[in-house]
């Protein structure tokens, strides 16, 4: 005589949350807290903060297997490296690979990454280290975007261009002193500034600095000196 055995019912399980349902139909609809994340995973910000997750790792914990999405969308601190990645984005920050590199050296806590005053010492040590030809081509294509708005040409951004937009233009590292002191626009610009609007950009444009900087690299200064003279700057 044969036994007959019945059959356990058929579950389904979420894989973001583990949670078990009856009806398959149930499961499609459930929207757990995980679920949400994976379908966000491709937005810009979560994208930025997925990648700042993975180097955290990288260098804090000289992790040699390789963090997954999965890994990101369970983890703790998901919420404050989107936080982050969409800080990014709102600021439009610059060369964010080399601001997540630099949070992560500076050894601040996490919740402290959003700080504005962490970015403006970022930009500070970017725009006087960074290779200057990076600088001249985001200028280019900062006073392009002007231009475009504005129906005019790109070379007058700092003749013609609003004198506030352009320190604030400065302030966020789309127009280094690498173009600043080294085009006629630029040091007629610097010249013309109010007393205000030179200490609002005093810290880039620091001319100790930058005369320091000029002396030890002469080809650079050449280089990007007739490059924006050849552009009309």
């Amino acid at each position: 005589m044969t036994k007959i055995t019945e059959s356990k019912p058929e579950v389904y399980i979420c894989k973001y949350c583990d949670k078990v349902f009856k009806r398959e139909n149930t499961l499609v609809v459930h929207l757990c807290e995980k679920k949400k994340r994976w379908q966000e995973k491709d937005e810009k910000g979560v994208r930025i903060g997925f990648n700042a997750y993975i180097k955290f790792y990288e260098y804090t914990q000289h992790s040699t297997k390789v963090k997954t999405q999965m890994d990101f969308i369970k983890s703790p601190y998901y919420k404050a490296f989107v936080k982050f990645g969409r800080y990014c984005v709102d600021i439009n920050a610059i060369n964010i690979n080399k601001f997540v590199e630099y949070v992560i050296r500076q050894n601040k806590k996490l919740d402290y990454w959003t700080s504005d005053k962490l970015y403006t010492d970022y930009l500070n040590t970017l725009v006087v280290s960074e290779n200057p030809i990076d600088t001249l081509t985001r200028a280019i294509k900062y006073s392009m975007k002007w231009a475009e708005k504005q129906n005019t040409d790109s070379k007058d951004i700092l003749r013609h261009g609003n004198v506030n937009s352009n320190c604030y233009a400065v302030t966020t590292g789309h127009i280094s002193p690498w173009v600043l002191y080294n085009c006629n626009s630029g040091k007629s610009f610097l010249s013309e500034l109010s007393h205000e609007q030179t200490e609002i950009v005093w810290d880039f444009i620091n001319p100790e600095t930058w005369s320091k900087k000029f002396k030890d690299y002469p080809e650079d200064v050449e280089y990007i000196s007739s490059m924006l003279e050849k552009a009309g700057w």
